[in-house]
């Protein structure tokens, strides 16, 4: 039975105001019915259930307007404590929420009145908000904001704005919204995105190769930018200053964030997730693979997929400059990573909820490897946060992907000897009955010389890249996860995979199965790979990964299909 929305509405009572004053009683853009189906389930379903709630009845629209993955594009943003904010465009709640949790007061506007139903009834317990209803150029505000955010929604002003510019009078008619040295963020794809190179359709036209082709074959009511064409646009419309963010894989679905003043390399692309939608069937290239040439080569702002732009008269922007999210993981286990402009890394829980005892776990992994004689880079706890200091230098993994390249096979087995060393180093070992395995109902009590020496504590973030060489010492960083009774060799055996899932290429020069019989790994790599299994079921959100997993993403085969289809 269809859900009575307008009587869902009217029993929310007072929290967040719903405000029609400017609404003149008509929808003008839609995704179709799959809009009741949404607004159903935020109804019925608290917001820490919407994953359940879409990977229950999985489609592209319910996951993009309800995944909590959307929230990643600001939910490491050093909003000022007390602030007010404007949001433009909030359609269903994505980040109105997360807004909401950050700041004094929100106030969110929304053409659709459908779609602001849907926000009001997602954010039914927030008490510091109101929902406008309308077009914003007919909106009378009582007070002016210290930040307003625009996620996607420039790019459609050709269609709303009145004007022989309607996206700088846009800008100017939102620069007029702000206080003095107030802040507007700016969400929007690039127009030359390296994706619509590879024949992903433009997001907003549907038509490929459109934005690239100054939209030639469309009217032009919608439109997206180069990364300079923007920031002309923004300071032609009174902006004194920009800071540039590039979210990976674009802003929609974010997993990691750069910055102007930290660019990505070809080595730290393995937390991207490259996809595709709604079709592949014009894809022609392989963006994973262009991207590492487009950064070596230094041009990786022109081509990057979207762009966060922070604008201000103020110069005290650009706070942050990198920012890595664990999206995938179960949310008691969600962290933001980022780095600071003053030299700092900050870690914090996107949770308040239990995100002080996993900061304690993890300041107490860092004591306990000190206290062994191990160099960590430790952390210092401010409120909800770790902070870190920024080390200079290069990984292990970064050594061992040159000794690659050189095809140096001793220099990438004195490496792998290294983090043996310390990993045997890190911790008193327990009496071979006491393996963890056992107990979890994993391998046989009469092969335990398989398993080699059990650590009281096995530090299974030994990983090569959590390690830095500053000043020619080894230092460890981001020790997050301990088993307690584990075997060593558990724990090279997740440095061996983790380095080699997202490099197969390793295998040209050092293949797997190699390490896997010098180290003694191979007689329990189906006992340890269940281990791992049990660790990521406690550690990852399988349906997250599942839904996103759903996604259609880089296929060798389709892309030669189509060359050929060209030919």
């Amino acid at each position: 039975m269809a859900l009575d929305i307008e009587k869902l509405v009217s029993i929310i009572g007072p929290k967040p105001k719903f405000n029609l004053d400017f609404y003149h009683g008509e929808d003008l853009y839609s995704d179709g019915d799959v809009e009741d189906e949404i607004i159903e389930m935020i109804a019925k379903n608290a917001p820490d259930e919407y994953n359940d709630a879409i990977y229950a009845n999985y489609k592209w629209a319910t996951f993009y307007h309800l995944t909590q993955m959307r929230q990643n594009i600001l939910n490491w943003y050093p909003f000022e404590e007390g602030s007010n904010v404007l949001e433009i465009g909030c359609g269903f709640g994505a980040i109105t929420g997360l807004l909401c949790d950050k700041c004094e007061s929100v106030t969110s506007v929304e053409l659709s009145k459908r779609r602001a139903t849907g926000a009001l009834l997602r954010c039914r317990e927030k008490d510091n908000l109101e929902i406008i209803v309308g077009n914003l150029n007919e909106i009378k505000f009582e007070n002016k904001f210290d930040y307003i955010t625009l996620i996607g929604v420039l790019e459609y002003q050709g269609s709303y704005t009145d004007g022989e510019n309607p996206y700088q009078e846009f800008l100017k008619k939102v620069k007029s919204l702000l206080k003095p040295n107030g802040k507007l963020l700016i969400a929007i794809e690039n127009q030359y995105g390296i994706k619509y190179w590879c024949g992903a359709v433009e997001d907003h036209t549907t038509v490929p190769f459109d934005g690239i082709n100054g939209y030639v074959m469309t009217d032009r009511k919608v439109r997206t930018f180069s990364r300079k064409g923007l920031e002309k646009l923004v300071k032609d419309s009174g902006f004194a200053y920009t800071y540039f963010y590039y979210p990976m894989p674009d802003y929609k679905l974010p997993t990691v964030i750069y910055s102007e003043k930290h660019l990505p390399s070809s080595a730290n692309m393995e937390n991207v997730n490259y996809y595709y939608i709604p079709s592949t069937k014009y894809l022609i290239g392989n963006e994973a693979k262009i991207s590492e040439d487009i950064i070596e080569n230094g041009v990786f702002e022109f081509f990057a997929n979207s762009f966060l732009v922070e604008c201000s008269d103020d110069d005290a922007i650009g706070e942050m400059k990198f920012t890595c999210a664990s999206s995938l993981r179960l949310k008691d286990y969600q962290m933001l990573t980022s780095m600071t402009k003053d030299g700092k890394v900050v870690k914090r829980s996107c949770i308040k909820r239990n995100a002080g005892r996993h900061l304690d776990e993890i300041m107490q992994n860092e004591h306990n490897l000190k206290e062994r004689g191990i160099a960590v880079c430790e952390g210092e706890r401010m409120g909800d946060t770790l902070v870190y200091p920024f080390l200079e230098g290069n990984s292990l993994e970064k050594q061992y992907l040159k000794a690659y390249e050189e095809k140096n096979v001793q220099k990438m087995y004195e490496i792998l000897d290294t983090v043996w060393n310390c990993i045997l180093m890190s911790s008193d070992e327990v009496a071979p009955e006491e393996n963890i395995m056992y107990a979890l109902g994993i391998g046989d009590v009469k092969n335990s010389t398989y398993y080699g020496p059990i650590l009281k504590n096995a530090y299974i973030d030994m990983l090569l890249r959590n390690s830095i060489i500053n000043n020619g010492q080894l230092t460890w960083i981001d020790q997050e996860w301990v088993l307690e009774n584990a075997p060593a060799k558990f724990a090279f055996f997740r440095m061996i995979t983790e380095l080699y899932i997202p490099y197969p290429h390793l295998e040209n020069v050092l293949p797997f199965a190699q390490i896997f019989e010098k180290y003694g790994l191979m007689e329990c790599f189906e006992d340890f790979q269940e281990l791992n299994k049990l660790f990521f079921d406690v550690v990852i959100d399988r349906k997250m990964c599942g839904e996103r997993g759903g996604l259609p993403g880089i296929d060798e085969s389709v892309i030669k299909q189509n060359i050929i289809n060209l030919i």
